[in-house]
């Protein structure tokens, strides 16, 4: 059965069978059979089709999915207090964080994290960027995330928690614009900044690396827009407007594990006294 909800709770928020199949790495046949199966146990539809690709639940899902949730977490608390009780280990809990929030926000936040967490807690850090992270936590593959770019989702909670000063920054004569991958936050001001400036750049690098970008920065190499933390004393830099002034995000589950609640929390309170 706790398979069959697991399935359930997949195809809810991915709206797609092949994508639930991906996320918990079973086969699209036996996504099917799993819904299937349940719809026979619960004798209700749970999804309807439109088409060979679009999936729609019914209103029987969508009073379904919150029993699911439910359902799952109290079997997950009921196994895990077992598993504590045998064999004491520490709780993990996975961060997915933009490159500019792991090495400007995280170290200052650790710094001032209380012994007691640290002591419990093994906290696993994943550097990607923020449309990648927002789909990590999605998919259960972060317990959270720190990202820079204001996007989120119906199944995210997302909370800002620290600003960030966004510069111009490098050779600003030079014609070569060195520029983040898509996806990342920085990439969003920076379309903005073309945008507001009228720019088409004739001569420009992708790097999906902030620091690689700093590094050609204080080369004396092209220019590009960096957070103000990140950039050495000696590599000049020209001002925005406060539109370039940008938040750090938090950002969890809707359905989030009941044990990162205090976790949650003590993030948040020391990133927003930084």
């Amino acid at each position: 059965m706790f398979k069959l909800l697991q399935t359930f709770i997949a195809v809810y928020e991915t709206r797609s069978f092949s994508k639930a199949a991906s996320q918990l790495f079973i086969s699209q046949p036996t996504v099917s059979v799993h819904i299937k199966q349940l719809e026979e146990k619960l004798t209700v539809r749970l999804f309807e089709r439109n088409g060979h690709t679009d999936l729609y639940p019914t209103n029987n899902a969508r009073r379904f999915y919150q029993h699911a949730l439910h359902l799952l977490d109290d079997w997950q608390a009921a196994t895990a207090s077992l598993t504590i009780e045998a064999n004491p280990v520490k709780t993990q809990v996975v961060i997915g964080a933009s490159q500019t929030t792991a090495t400007v926000l995280l170290p200052k936040i650790f710094e001032k994290l209380p012994l007691e967490i640290r002591h419990r807690v093994h906290f696993k850090i994943e550097m990607h960027n923020s449309e990648e992270i927002l789909v990590g936590v999605l998919n259960k593959q972060f317990d959270l995330g720190l990202i820079e770019k204001p996007i989120t989702h119906d199944f995210i909670v997302r909370d800002s928690i620290a600003v960030d000063q966004l510069v111009l920054a490098g050779d600003l004569s030079s014609d070569t614009w060195l520029v983040r991958e898509k996806g990342s936050g920085v990439y969003h001001y920076m379309q903005q900044y073309f945008k507001q400036e009228y720019i088409v750049p004739s001569q420009f690098l992708t790097i999906s690396n902030n620091d690689v970008i700093v590094k050609m920065l204080s080369a004396g190499i092209g220019k590009s827009i960096v957070s103000i933390q990140s950039l050495p004393e000696h590599v000049p830099y020209q001002t925005l407007s406060t539109a370039f002034n940008r938040d750090f995000y938090l950002i969890h589950h809707q359905h989030q594990r009941t044990d990162l609640n205090d976790i949650i929390m003590a993030l948040e309170s020391i990133a927003k006294k930084l």
